[in-house]
């Protein structure tokens, strides 16, 4: 690194390992109390599982220097993309307590409110929209705090683009070969308006459901109804949060489980979607989804190891 760089420092927090593990202690027990209510059926919200997923990827954050490694898989990822950026780690300066890293400039997302051009708005739409899809279906590494305080934006002054930097990436979201390709399936087939084969596939690839067919049946029909219903709104994708709350009201009524996995990409998805849309309004998430999701189940397909792609 050049000397006169400047830096970033983060410092872990005492005690903090102890505070964490007591509040997730609180939160499982609270999971399992809420699943063990009679006649609501929350256990097929998979409450206890988001809250295990969570903390499987919140405690082991608290050591710094996972942060810089993810950093370091980010700037992988996108190293072929010019206008998406991270931090860089410095190696030699990161301990378990401490992360030193690149200090990025910019201007925090939501700033680029109604007062800037449309154009621009535009474009910072786009790009977050796309940088998160990617996350979602083709790096399977996906940042689990897109909140826009950790989204800086500048332009650059050679190209007049654009650009977008992520900070923040200690908290990732990574679900492997075998549930990542199941999450692309599901979304795939929401997104291609599959109803009745999306309900079929999260009732297949589920780890816990009812014994009664009807139920299982009248769940598959209600996905296949959203999808339906959405025909005359625009799009699963584009709706996404708003169908996540009728998908967990069918999944407690006909007791299917729902797989938090898809309840986590769903969510990254809003989020970014949410930003996007108070950027610029009339952005189409699915034109930019599909060739990302076709992308998706093709390498999935693809003869060598996915596992392989992964770890670069």
């Amino acid at each position: 690194m050049p000397e006169g760089t400047n830096v970033a420092i983060k410092v872990q927090h005492p005690n903090i390992w102890n505070k964490c593990c007591i509040d997730f202690f609180v939160l499982q027990h609270l999971a399992d109390f809420l699943e063990s209510i009679p006649y609501l059926h929350l256990d097929y919200l998979s409450v206890r599982d988001c809250v295990d997923q969570f903390a499987h990827a919140m405690l082991p954050q608290l050591d710094l220097s996972l942060e810089g490694k993810h950093l370091r898989r980010f700037n992988r990822d996108f190293a072929d993309n010019p206008q998406v950026h991270f931090p860089v780690p410095l190696e030699e300066l990161t301990t378990s307590k401490l992360l030193v890293e690149t200090f990025c400039h910019g201007t925090p997302i939501l700033k680029y409110g109604k007062n800037k051009d449309e154009n621009t708005r535009e474009q910072l739409a786009m790009l977050g929209l796309k940088t998160t899809l990617q996350m979602i279906f083709i790096h399977d590494f996906i940042h689990g705090d897109l909140h826009p305080g950790n989204i800086l934006v500048f332009s650059d002054k050679d190209t007049g683009k654009m650009n977008m930097t992520l900070l923040d990436c200690g908290l990732v979201i990574e679900f492997g070969p075998n549930t990542h390709e199941t999450v692309v399936k599901i979304l795939g087939a929401f997104t291609r308006r599959q109803g009745r084969n999306a309900g079929q596939l999260m009732v297949d690839t589920t780890t816990s459901k009812t014994k009664n067919a009807l139920d299982i049946e009248r769940f598959i029909q209600g996905i296949e109804k959203i999808i339906v219903e959405d025909a005359e709104q625009g799009n699963f994708v584009e709706h996404i949060g708003d169908y996540v709350t009728d998908i967990c009201y069918l999944a407690c009524r006909h007791r299917v489980k729902l797989d938090a996995a898809f309840i986590n990409a769903a969510l990254s998805v809003e989020i970014m979607e949410g930003i996007a849309s108070s950027l610029y309004p009339n952005i189409q998430v699915v034109s930019t989804a599909m060739p990302l999701i076709l992308k998706a189940e093709m390498m999935h397909q693809l003869p060598f190891s996915w596992s392989k792609y992964r770890s670069g």
